[in-house]
């Protein structure tokens, strides 16, 4: 089914394919410098390290090869589009590979907003990961200050217990009323420095105590925002892939299976085009309240991208997936959506779903190319449908 995707041949010139007689690389040489920093921004595997000729051999063929997706795809040419591209060519990223392949096959091309959702999902740092590192460096600082206060204290008692042995000796020695009136006043005198110590750490430990309490919060808030599609609520990409790989992992271990449905708004391109972004987004949100509101406390539904949903129904057969997704649908179909403040709706509004029960050793790409399969048979067989093995 991904026909119109990574596996659609490329023509390349003959120029193009004297790779062996390319120049050697230079700092002015532009192709391999966009292809560098594109590089240096995706997500790649580990992988033996090639020959520096055969590296730089494909780092060209790469660049070559999104350079033509661009123009076949007519896809706009900035860092975005070319890193998309680039890591879909040198096919590092499957998740990746697969995402662009079904866009292709339902859309017949990239649209800018698919290529923003890819970088915001897959390639792209995102501001969580920068929010989660500072409030960690902020907790390693105030765990360093409170090391540090400890340290001054045993430092401290350490000082006091010498200054009272000193004092004690004194003491033994004072022979006229003077003298044990001296020895007095500077036992008193190391009692209050010693009080003013002990109240000033109290102080430091409390603040510190405070301060870390208030990043815990703040960590888990930014964790759950991190881990959230910011329009709909539910569960983001990052999250879905998570949960699929612990869903997997649990039912190797000899767990229950699982059904996963992949959804995917029908014509949701015409509904912006018609009535704009904000309608758009009102359906998006609309379609995920449903989904929320038929699901149990188990399951999982999250935007994996544009108008592309994935749920996780765990313990549950094909057949009770597949009445599940159906009654989702009729739901949908027959939900008018509210879209703006002058009292405009947009109804009818339908969904397709592809499902796949969980198969012993199955990886996580291929439960999905199994869902997208599916959904794809549902697009193409006249949308709102759901369709899966024998149904």
């Amino acid at each position: 089914m991904f026909g119109a995707g990574k596996n659609a041949p490329i023509e390349l010139t003959a120029e193009q394919k004297g790779l062996d007689s390319l120049p050697p690389y230079s700092s002015e040489t532009q192709s391999s410098q966009i292809a560098m920093e594109a590089m240096s921004t995706g997500r790649t595997e580990t992988r033996t390290p090639l020959p520096p000729g055969q590296a730089l051999r494909d780092v060209f063929q790469n660049a070559t090869k999104a350079f033509e997706y661009i123009q076949k795809y007519r896809t706009p040419p900035d860092p975005k589009t070319y890193s998309v591209w680039y890591t879909y060519a040198a096919g590092t990223d499957p998740a990746l590979v697969a995402r662009v392949d079904r866009i292709i096959e339902v859309k017949g091309s990239l649209p800018p907003e698919d290529i923003e959702a890819i970088c915001e999902d897959m390639i792209d740092l995102d501001p969580g990961e920068t929010a989660q590192h500072n409030i960690g460096e902020a907790m390693e600082k105030e765990i360093s200050g409170i090391l540090q206060m400890v340290q001054q204290s045993v430092q401290t008692n350490d000082e006091y217990h010498t200054s009272l042995n000193a004092i004690g000796g004194s003491l033994a020695n004072a022979m006229s009323g003077m003298e044990l009136n001296g020895v007095i006043s500077q036992l008193m005198s190391e009692n209050r420095r010693m009080a003013a110590k002990t109240l000033e750490l109290r102080k430091g430990l409390k603040e510190s105590q405070q301060q870390i309490a208030t990043l815990n919060i703040e960590l888990e808030e930014i964790q759950n925002q991190y881990m959230r599609d910011p329009l709909t609520s539910i569960s983001n990409r990052r999250a879905f892939d998570k949960r699929l790989s612990l869903q997997i992992e649990q039912a190797r271990r000899g767990g229950q299976g699982f059904c996963l449905a992949m959804a995917d708004i029908d014509q949701f391109k015409n509904i912006n085009d018609a009535h704009g972004h904000q309608a758009g987004d009102a359906v998006l949100k609309t379609f995920a309240h449903i989904v929320s509101q038929n699901i149990k406390g188990q399951d999982m539904v999250a935007r994996i991208g544009g108008e592309e949903f994935a749920v996780i129904l765990p313990q549950t057969d094909v057949v009770a997936a597949y009445n599940l997704l159906v009654k989702i649908k009729h739901s949908l179909k027959g939900t008018v959506v509210p879209i703006g403040e002058n009292g405009e709706e947009v109804s009818g509004v339908t969904a397709s779903f592809g499902l796949a029960r969980y198969e012993p050793e199955m990886t996580a790409s291929e439960i999905i190319r199994a869902a997208d399969a599916y959904l794809y048979e549902a697009k193409n067989t006249g949308r709102d449908k759901v369709k899966a093995k024998g149904l």
